[in-house]
Parts: structure tokens; sequence; C-alpha cells
């Protein structure tokens, strides 16, 4: 007897297992397949999906045998699932957590499968013609008795027929109702008495076959009066007709570029490479994405499939238009700002193989195809895609691991690339690719310009725009050209620092700022906990403009209204794109040049390609120069590289302006003059002293409760029996550093530095302390949380 271990949703944090069951002799089952068992006392009916299929069985209890099989084919790949195991084991995950990424979009109790049919397939064979026949009249494969299941694997393992999956979620099938005559409408003509508005119907439905009810209304002018008296005589059929949701049914057009010669030199070199990771560094506008159209295109010509990523939803209108423009319906979209029923609608294409390219954003990394090659991360740096607590895995990592294990490539793309990528490309561990020139004819890189804000303080502006930036501002809207403004909030936090010398309160023991917390009026480092009193007047030059910084996107608009009052300004930061198409709409009105000046966050820094921007202005590149990460300079230097590359994208001259500060720090000069490699070897130098990250992985473990009572000293306990098992490797630790409570939730944690060869034995040790005291986290209701950073 053979048995099989299930993953069974649930959303209990505690209950983290695999549920084992036996099966019936005569059942035909697969890992990634979906079973119904009998679950808990009251032996309640659940869908399980297996995940493992085992010889015999090892528990030591009663175990149950599954009620039924529902499915022919996998539904999860085995590839998938493995996947699945990986990202438990390194990311000290629940199951829950790593097997729902996944899943398909819905309710797995909801998955139907459709079969098709070999044309050209002929039987003798009485049982199957009788299956045929029942299966023309409905192709959902359902509820059959156990004779025809066996039949239908037959047909399916000799591939005559074809299994398809259609994902019934609380989306649920999108449909439209449609009329026809029926086969023997003509008799019933003689039987009933049939108006002229009913005429006009019958003779609309000979000249189409059938046609959407809704176009017959319209067209004749009529009501539904008719059709339902037609229907009642049995003279139309009206029936559901299953409707595809799709969000970008456009038109798009993609001009087919002749790559130069940097361009053809990395396609040939990705492609003829044995290094599964290639990185991609080319400066903005170089043609990275010209690089990703010729890839896709040679890995379909060769019957795979490619997923390209993009780090957020506002880069994937142009991204899509790309790739649809080239590829047309062979494309398919994945991202959660989709509506359930249109990503039900994508991921069932995918699994179908009815598609050979995704794009989308982090989550499309999982996307179910059989014979995938090829994964592009686009804007790599990107810090969406690193493992957070809302993201319990690293994409970048997820990807490579899938590509490893596929035997294809991942190709990492970016004008400022990740450190730790660019560390591994120049230490032979990855291939290094470089676009050094922009690919438009004509095009150069913008003017960059730093304004000294201390200077401008100096002379009496107390505005947020320097003289400068607003004499460019108006220029450029006499010229009829657009203008992007730029606040790169990203991870913003609280920092001090002092208005007339460009100061900022650091740790002493970490180069990071510290943070201000209002309510104990303390500064506190977030690496080290240390921490100092609130500064009343500035240490360097005894100024008493020393505050707590910050300006928000909604200033910024008030204060371009009341300078220019007839330019037609829009926001683009999380206020203004709730809804679901507001990224497209934005997108394409700039597109358009239906507006002059665009204010944005990090959203408008990356990837936006408008040929008629000529003018970049940064309103405070200290807001990320200053947060609590020892990536600020790095943050810093790619959202100031990054959004400077949106200037000048044709032949028209482009000009940034950097409002700073602090325009001697290193990421706002490299940044100014575009030297990556500059920048590079200044924040490598630095992050080895510190033994930041390449020369360290960095683990963070929180620990919450509602009750701030027992916090620490369970988290110290924590501490103790980790330290105390780290044998062979060193391993550094921080104190225990309180983080500000969040609606009522009370935090502590403390990072853990290691060798990043030592990692794996440091996390093994991490998941053995954490579940010895599992019992005392239950006992206090303190629940704990791992951060890979």
């Amino acid at each position: 007897m053979k048995y099989v271990k299930l993953f069974i949703q649930n959303n209990i944090s505690k209950i983290d297992i695999l549920y084992t069951y036996k099966i019936k002799k005569e059942e035909n089952i697969q890992l990634g397949m979906r079973v119904k068992v009998p679950f808990g006392r009251g032996n309640n009916p659940k869908i399980g999906i297996v995940v493992e299929i085992l010889e015999e069985n090892i528990e030591n209890f009663k175990i149950k045998e599954i009620i039924e099989v529902l499915d022919y084919e996998p539904i999860l790949s085995k590839e998938l699932i493995e996947l699945g195991f990986f990202m438990k084991e390194k990311y000290l995950t629940t199951f829950n957590q790593a097997f729902l990424p996944l899943m398909p979009p819905g309710d797995l109790k909801t998955i139907v499968k459709t079969v098709e049919f070999d044309e050209n397939y002929k039987t003798n064979n009485e049982d199957e013609k009788e299956l045929f026949e029942k299966l023309k009249v409905d192709n959902i494969v359902e509820n059959l008795d156990l004779k025809s299941k066996e039949l239908l694997q037959n047909l399916i393992e000799n591939k005559v027929l074809k299994v398809k999956f259609k994902v019934v979620t609380t989306g649920g099938f999108k449909t439209q109702k449609m009329v026809k005559l029926t086969k023997d409408y003509k008799d019933k003509l003689e039987k009933y008495k049939i108006n002229e508005k009913q005429t006009q119907v019958i003779k609309y439905l000979e000249d189409l076959d059938n046609s959407k009810r809704s176009d017959i209304l319209k067209d004749l002018s009529i009501s539904d009066s008719p059709i339902k008296t037609l229907e009642k005589n049995k003279i139309v059929e009206i029936y559901d007709e299953i409707v595809e949701r799709n969000p970008y049914d456009e038109e798009f057009h993609t001009e087919n570029h002749i790559l130069n010669e940097e361009q053809k030199n990395a396609v040939n070199g990705i492609l003829n490479s044995k290094k599964t990771v290639s990185l991609l560094h080319g400066l903005t506008g170089s043609g990275k994405t010209e690089v990703y159209l010729k890839l896709a295109e040679e890995v379909l010509n060769k019957g795979a499939q490619v997923i390209v990523l993009v780090p957020e939803i506002g880069l994937t209108p142009q991204m899509i238009e790309r790739f649809k423009g080239r590829f047309k319906d062979r494309v398919s979209v994945l991202h959660s700002k989709l509506s359930a029923g249109e990503r039900f609608d994508q991921w069932q294409k995918i699994k179908n193989n009815e598609v050979d390219i995704v794009v989308g954003a982090r989550s499309a990394v999982f996307a179910p195809f059989t014979n995938l090659k090829m994964i592009i991360i686009d804007e790599e740096h990107d810090s969406s895609y690193r493992f957070h607590s809302a993201l319990r895995y690293d994409t970048k990592e997820v990807a490579i691991k899938r590509m490893n294990n596929l035997k294809g490539n991942v190709v990492l793309g970016s004008a400022t690339p990740d450190v730790i990528s660019y560390y591994n490309a120049k230490n032979d561990k990855y291939n290094l690719f470089e676009l050094k020139s922009r690919a438009v004819k004509g095009a150069s890189l913008p003017s960059i310009e730093i304004v000294d804000m201390r200077e401008e303080l100096a002379m009496g502006n107390m505005s947020i725009f320097s003289e400068n930036l607003r004499a460019l501002i108006e220029n450029r809207l006499n010229n009829e050209e657009q203008i992007i403004l730029f606040l790169n909030r990203r991870g913003f936090s609280s920092f001090v620092s002092c208005r007339n010398c460009g100061h900022v309160i650091k740790c002493d023991n970490c180069d990071i700022s510290m943070t201000y917390h209002r309510s104990n009026n303390i500064l506190r480092c977030h690496y080290c906990g240390s921490t100092k009193k609130m500064l009343r007047v500035c240490p360097e030059c005894g100024s008493k403009y020393i505050k707590q910084f910050g300006v928000g996107t909604q200033q910024v608009e008030e204060e371009i209204k009341k300078l220019f009052p007839s330019a037609r300004v829009v926001r683009m930061d999380r206020d203004t794109t709730t809804a679901k198409d507001s990224y497209d709409n934005i997108y394409n009105s700039v597109k358009n040049r239906e507006v002059d000046i665009l204010i944005g966050t990090q959203m408008v820094a990356k990837g936006l390609d408008f040929e008629n921007v000529t003018l970049v202005g940064v309103i405070a590149a200290d807001l990320s120069l200053f947060i609590s990460d020892f990536r600020a300079n790095e943050n810093t230097f790619e959202l100031l590289t990054q959004v400077s590359g949106r200037a000048g994208r044709s032949n028209k001259d482009g000009n940034v302006v950097i409002q700073t500060y602090n325009p001697e720090n290193y990421s706002i000069i490299f940044s100014k003059e575009s030297d990556y490699l500059g920048f590079y070897e200044h924040e490598l130098k630095i992050r080895e002293v510190f033994k930041y990250p390449p020369f360290s992985s960095l683990v963070s473990i929180y620990f919450k409760s509602n009750s701030e009572k027992y916090l620490d000293n369970i988290s110290r306990k924590v501490l103790f029996e980790i330290t105390r098992e780290i044998k062979n490797f060193k391993a550094e630790a921080t104190n225990i550093v309180a983080v500000p409570r969040i609606k009522n939730v009370y935090k502590v944690k403390f990072t853990l530095k290691v060798n990043p060869e030592d990692l794996a034995k440091l996390t093994n040790i991490i998941k053995r302390v954490l579940v010895s005291n599992g019992k005392i986290f239950e006992k206090y209701k303190i629940y704990s949380d791992i951060e890979f950073l």
C-alpha cells in the first residue's frame, strides 16, 4: 500500500504540518494532483494537493484513506512542489507561506477539467464512442464512473485527449448571453404565430448562426420580449458563453529595432553561456528592453517559454506594450492589480500552454509553464524583489533556483545593479555584459546639476524649489515640453538633520542615521539599539534649524500649482493609484502629452520612457539618503540615476536638478556623473569595513506580542541559545532593539551577522532554537518572525 503527504491550506500559523493519507489500490496518483480526503474528527471533506508519495507508512497513528482523486494530470508540477520545499527550508517559513504562492488563484475545490480531442483519431471501440459522445455534449470531465475514468486515463496517456484546467474562483467565469436558432426551428414556425419583431430576430440569426443577446437588442432596437417568446416556443436557444477577461486587449505595435554591436554581443553571450545567471548592466536608455525582446524571440523559436519580471505594477503597462507589440497574443499578464477573475483567466492560459511569455510583478516568478527556459528580471536592483515581511522569499534567489533546476537562464538587468549582483559578476559567479551608450541615435545623457539647499536658505529662499529649478520649470512649460518632479520617499524614516549645514545625526557604532521617536523624544539606532537624547542645536554648526526631515508629494503639488496655475499637473503615488487602471491611465496621459508636470515617488523613477520629458527635478535627495538601512547610499544612487535617466531620452537635450542639503555625499556626486563603477568601488570599501553584504549575510529575528511584559526576557533567552549553539564558525549579534509599537503590537528584534558560506548552518540553528521554544511562545502569546536582509 502507498501513502501520500498532502498540503491542505490553513490560516493557523501554529499548525504547520503536512497530512498523511493512504491510497486506494486502484487509484492512479501523481505528485501535484488534488485529492478529496476526510479531515479532522468530524471527517469533513477537504481538498489537498499531493506533495509527497511514500512507499510505506512511518507514522504511529491510524491513517485515513483518501475519498477520491480529482485529477487525471497534476495541477501543480513536480518542479514547483520542489520549489515550495526549497523556500520552506531556506526562509524558515510555514508550509502555507511556502506553497500558497505556487497555487492557482482561487479555491482548489472549484477547479474543473475539460478535454480537447485529437480530431484525426478514429475508433471502433464502442466504450470510446460512448465516452466521446458524452464529452461532446459537455466536455467537463467530472463525476465519471470508474470504468469511464480508466478509459479516459488511457486516452490521455496515448495523447488522444488533452486535459485543460478551468479554475472557477471567487471571480468565477465571466459569461455573456448568446442566442442561436434551434436545429428544428423551421418546423416550429408552422405551429406558432410569429410577429414582426420575432421575424426580425429569426432573420438576424439566419445570417449569423449565433449572436450576443445584447447585440440583437441594440441592432434591432427591440426589447427582450420577442427573444423570450421565441425561446419559450423552442425556436431559439439562449445559452451562456464563457468570455475571457483580458485587461490588455488593445492592439499594440512595437518597432523592430536593429541591435547595435553591444546589444548583439549581450544576446549571443547570454544564449551561449554555461552559467545560469547573466547580469546586463546598461545605462538608462541603452536599449536593455530590446535585448530582452530578442532573447525572448530566440527562446520562443526553440519552443520554450519566458517569464519577464518588473519590480512594480507602475512599470507593467510599458513593458506589456513592448512585449505584446512584438509577440501579440502569445503574452500573458500577472500582477496584483488584476481582478480575481482576470488573474484566474491569465493563470488558466499559462497552465494550458496557450501563451509563451508572462510579463508581471514578482509573483509571476511562479508562472506554471511546462517548458520554462528563461527568467528576465528587469530593474533587478529594486528592493521589492527582496525578502521582507510581506514577501516570504527572495525573488531573484527563487528565479535562480528554478532555472538551475530546469537548466535555463536568468537575466538580471539594470542601469544600477544591486551591489551584491555586481560583486558576484566581478567575481565570476555571474556573466557580465555592459551597454555603455544610449540606443537612440542623437540621444545623450542629460546635464545634471546639484543644488545646495543650504545656500538657498542663506539667500532667503524658504521654498521647496530652488531658484534654478523654478526657472527651468518655467522654461520647459513655455517650450511645451514635459517635466517630472521626483520625491525619493522610498523607505522614508524619521531622521533628524540641520537645514543650515546639512548634518544628519548618525549612530556612533554603525554609520547609519538614527531614527527619531516622538513618544519619548529620543534618537535610536535600529541596527544596534544604541540611543541618544534629541538635540536642540546642531552639534556641527550650532544652528537651531535642526529637526525631523520630511516633505510629501501633496505639498509639492500644492506649491507647483501656486507657482504655475495653468500647468496640467498629475500626481503618481500610493494615494492616486489605488484604482485598478490608474497606472495605465496616468502612463497614457503622459505619453499622449496631456500632462505637463508629473509629480511622483519611486514609481516614476524607473523604466518609464517619454521622449518629450526634458527636465527632471529631485526635490530632496536627502529623503532616501538617511533612512536607517545599510543600503541607504545605494538606494539613493539608484533612485537618482534612474530618475535622471527619464530626461533627454530622444534627441532633445535633457536637464536634471538634484536638490540636497548634503551635496558632498558620494552617492550624490557619483550619480551626477552617472558613474556606477565609481560608486560601486567606494560603497564596497565601506561595506567591507563594517562587514555588510556581500561580505556577510544578515538575519533579523523579530518577537511580537500584545503585551511587552515577557518580550525582552524571551528574546534574550532565544539569542543566548542561538549563540551557545554556534560552533566552528563565527557570528555577531546586536543588542535587543525595541521597534516602534504599531496597532498596539509590541515588537523587539536582534540581528545576526555571519559569513555568507555559513548562513545555512546559522539558519538550521535558528530553526532548532525557535522550534524548541514553541511552547513558551504559545504560553506567553509571543510570535516570532525572521527576515533575511
